[in-house]
């Protein structure tokens, strides 16, 4: 799903996770108390924290959306609980994030912006706190630069460029050793909804992604004939066999139209499809075509516990 970063200026672009028990794989994450089976997580833009769901003693995770160039945001993120992990996505574009704002990933592995990815690093090592990071993500779709098609237009971007930038970008990072220790990478392409297998972006002309501490899924609801088993089961499969089941999974970004005349049925079909694969979260996009009714919202507190 085509996405815009958050500027400096705007307000901080949230997706806050209701934490359950200790998640694995999280370095220096302090897990919440409350009693839930499914983590969950909220994408609401524009709001200064002041969510619609939930409290802030129950949030998880926050993400934010980077455009390149763009340097952690230290003060919204030390503004955060302690108790919230910031999910940091980099994206190669600006915005809007289409082939005009992008850059070409041969000018991050020839070195043109080690400052950058060296000051990012030294920007997360700063903040003393544990992140999620991720970079490009939904590279097997057909609608970012990154892709090998943007909206069935040619990029000429392969896999294994992918594969290779993804590598270069996170072995710069994680050069430095305290921004290292408080990272966990996120590999995260979409459902395959047509476009290229999820395989693909993991090993691809001779090379296989490497830094990875965590997999994940995008993908949404599409209709109301949508479920989990036709919409996730899959490429989960496929995600799985792909990295050898080897790191914790989670749903990256998902949801589902408020107009389906069964939305909150889904939700639940959701979250028991999440909790069927031992999801360690599910973050759901509260925003754009797929805000949650109040119906919605009450069914989403009342599936997750």
């Amino acid at each position: 799903m085509r996405q815009l970063f958050r500027g400096r200026s705007r307000a901080i672009l949230a997706v806050l996770a209701l934490a359950v028990a200790p998640l694995v794989g999280l370095v220096g994450q302090t897990p919440a108390s409350a009693a839930t089976v499914q983590p969950y997580g909220l994408y609401q833009s524009g709001n200064n924290l002041n969510y619609t769901i939930g409290t802030s003693t129950e949030y998880a995770g926050a993400i934010q959306y980077y455009g390149w160039s763009e340097d952690p945001q230290s003060t919204e993120i030390s503004a955060l609980p302690t108790t919230v992990t910031p999910f940091l996505e980099m994206q190669t574009c600006g915005n809007p994030c289409d082939t005009a704002t992008s850059i070409p990933l041969t000018s991050i592995t020839d070195g043109s912006y080690d400052t950058y990815l060296t000051t990012f690093a030294s920007d997360i090592a700063s903040l003393g706190r544990h992140v999620f990071l991720t970079w490009d993500h939904e590279q097997n779709g057909s609608w970012y630069p990154w892709n090998a098609t943007d909206g069935g237009t040619s990029t000429g971007v392969t896999a294994a460029d992918w594969i290779t930038t993804w590598n270069y970008v996170t072995k710069k990072i994680d050069a430095n050793a305290t921004a290292k220790s408080l990272i966990t990478w996120i590999w995260a392409p979409n459902i395959e909804q047509g476009g290229s297998a999820v395989s693909a972006y993991w090993t691809s002309g001779g090379v296989t992604v490497a830094n990875v501490g965590a997999v994940g899924l995008d993908g949404y609801y599409v209709n109301t004939g949508t479920t989990w088993a036709n919409r996730f089961a899959s490429s989960y499969t496929d995600v799985e066999k792909a990295s050898a089941s080897k790191y914790p999974f989670y749903v990256t970004e998902t949801g589902i139209p408020p107009g389906d005349s069964n939305a909150t049925t889904q939700e639940s079909n959701l979250i028991t499809g999440a909790e069927g694969v031992k999801a360690k979260m599910v973050f759901y996009f509260d925003s754009g075509s797929y805000v949650m009714t109040s119906a919605m919202e009450s069914a989403w507190l009342t599936d997750v516990k």
